[in-house]
């Protein structure tokens, strides 16, 4: 709706406050207005959103006056709730075409739509989904805003077509979130990995939405059984615009449908089902809206984007395609921003850490620009060695860096990764889950998973599995009497099983084997066991399977003087 008023003062200039900084209302509006078709009539906007103070966007032309003659008022709507006004101060004279007022009635659909997105985002966030990706204010972004405005007012399940990331669980949420279902429970179920029964998850979404990724993986029988189940669970597939259960999201890995009549689910009674299709652009289709996308990933990984962000990431982010979208970008910029410490990324770092986004030009970026110092310590000289040096040492060098309480290597890397293996050297032999080990580093589960599969090499499982098996071959050797399930529990393993396949898995053979090759080859280890150095694996390994080679020989001759009697 449009109201012309007289304006009598001016707009309120107080701050707007936002529970989430780097998704405030204020820098989408102001893209929006400035790319309106109305952009030349208006001299001083106001955002004034239910429960907050008015938000001064600005002005388009650049200048104020004292008072202006009229002011447009257009409310703001979506999915048939109120959601606030946006004042527009007009100019003396506008000049306005013919078709002003349905300029003007899309402008305040798209603020509309902005700022319930936006809202959806911030559950996102306060809900640790991952970091926002349906950010920006592109004409993609604008149309996935009125699918999901449809949506909300449409009971027919939705199909999201074109990916089943961060985009189609987002979208799920801000079809949830925008329909009223932010109270009622948002359930999310990968099928291609759940051992829960569609019964169980109905039951667990019911009153809500349940948001089922992955539906398409499996072979046919697989996925008919699936979606058998499913409507058992829910209630008739026929009959989903009535008494339902909950409100049914799924997300499709295809672009498009074969033919637009057709239904996403060619199975059962489903195929039948009316279905409301959403198709869900590619990154590569709203490349205007990558930078926005980079500052976010940058803060909401706790690193400043006024800091960080360099024109050179900028452009090498807004002209690479992305395959996988909105995942991979968080994924890459997140590295690069781990991996630089706190200095700006340049082009010389994306050479360094991610030159694909470079393609031919990295050379020539990385002469143009100098180095910039990438791990800082204000408080002692600048490290010797480089970063390069220290991502290529291999995992036996921080496995015997966390046995041996070498805290001063781990000065190297990240600080919240050096408090996790402080930790780790003290206490690698207890019970310790990612989220009590990320309590101690002061990051959260996902940052911490993320550095050491990023800085050493290996999940965090895995690398205190190969601290573990480290110490036990130490305690096996050094020990010969022990037994082996005294050392299995004394580095932390409770399961003997467990522990015999992750020794074979890590060091190729078994506890026995390990103890029999050292009898045999006569030698005793010393008090500080060097197994585990880079420079003597080959040789080791070498040795050892010559070794077992020989005892197979002469087992063999044995077995056949004797007749194969033993």
């Amino acid at each position: 709706m449009i109201r012309t008023e007289a304006a009598d003062s001016e707009p309120s200039r107080a701050p707007h406050r936002s529970v989430v900084p780097y998704l405030s209302e204020l820098a989408e509006i102001r893209r929006l207005l400035e790319r309106s078709a109305c952009r030349h009539w208006w001299e001083v906007a106001s955002l004034e959103l239910f429960g907050q103070q008015p938000l001064l966007v600005g002005g388009a032309v650049g200048r104020s006056a004292p008072h202006m003659q009229r002011s447009v008022v257009l409310a703001l709507e979506f999915s048939r709730r109120q959601l606030g006004a946006l004042r527009l101060q007009l100019l003396p004279h506008p000049v306005m075409g013919p078709g002003y007022e349905s300029a003007l009635t899309e402008l305040a659909f798209q603020c509309a739509g902005t700022v319930q997105r936006l809202a959806s985002q911030r559950w996102v966030v306060q809900a640790q989904l991952g970091a926002p990706c349906l950010i920006g204010s592109s004409p993609a972004m604008l149309a996935l805003d009125r699918h999901i405005e449809e949506s909300c007012v449409d009971t027919r399940p939705v199909a999201l077509l074109g990916t089943s990331g961060n985009e189609a669980l987002q979208t799920a949420v801000a079809i949830h979130h925008a329909g009223g279902g932010a109270g009622q429970a948002f359930v999310t179920v990968d099928c291609a990995t759940t051992l829960e029964s569609p019964w169980r998850w109905v039951d667990r979404a019911r009153g809500g939405t349940l948001f089922l990724c992955n539906t398409d993986s499996g072979t046919r029988a697989d996925q008919e059984h699936l979606w058998l189940q499913l409507e058992q669970a829910i209630g008739p597939a026929t009959q989903m615009d009535g008494n339902r259960a909950c409100r049914l999201v799924i997300a499709l890995k295809a672009q498009h449908l074969p033919d637009p009549n057709s239904s996403p689910i060619p199975h059962g009674a489903w195929s039948r089902c009316a279905w409301k299709v959403i198709p869900l652009p590619p990154l590569s289709q709203h490349p205007e809206d990558i930078p926005v996308l980079v500052r976010a990933v940058l803060d909401y990984h706790g690193h400043s984007a006024e800091h960080r962000m360099t024109d050179a990431l900028q452009h090498w982010c807004t002209n690479y395609t992305w395959p996988g979208n909105a995942s991979q970008l968080e994924w890459t910029v997140a590295r690069m921003a781990v991996l630089t410490a706190n200095t700006p990324i340049g082009a010389s770092d994306i050479s360094l850490l991610s030159p694909r986004l470079l393609g031919d030009a990295g050379t020539a970026y990385t002469l143009a620009e100098p180095q910039a110092p990438r791990y800082e310590n204000h408080d002692t000289a600048p490290l010797p060695d480089s970063l390069t040096t220290v991502l290529e040492r291999p995992v036996e060098h921080w496995v015997r860096c966390v046995l041996e309480h070498d805290t001063q290597a781990f000065a190297h890397l990240h600080a919240g990764l050096a408090r996790a293996l402080q930790y780790l050297c003290r206490q690698f032999h207890e019970s310790i889950s990612a989220e009590q080990l990320a309590d101690q580093a002061h990051v959260s589960v996902s940052h911490l998973r993320f550095l050491f599969r990023d800085s050493l090499g290996l999940p965090f499982k895995l690398f205190l599995q190969h601290v573990r098996i480290a110490h036990a071959k130490r305690l096996l050797l050094a020990s010969p009497q022990r037994r082996i399930t005294d050392v299995a529990l004394s580095v932390g393993f409770s399961d003997f099983s467990h522990f015999q396949k992750c020794f074979r898995l890590i060091t190729g053979q078994t506890p026995g084997d390990l103890r029999r090759a050292w009898a045999l080859q006569g030698s005793r280890p010393a008090s500080r066991d060097t197994s585990d150095r880079p420079e003597l694996q080959v040789r080791k390994q070498r040795d050892f399977v010559a070794q077992l080679t020989l005892n197979s020989a002469f087992h063999s001759d044995c077995h056949a003087s004797t007749g194969g009697d033993g």
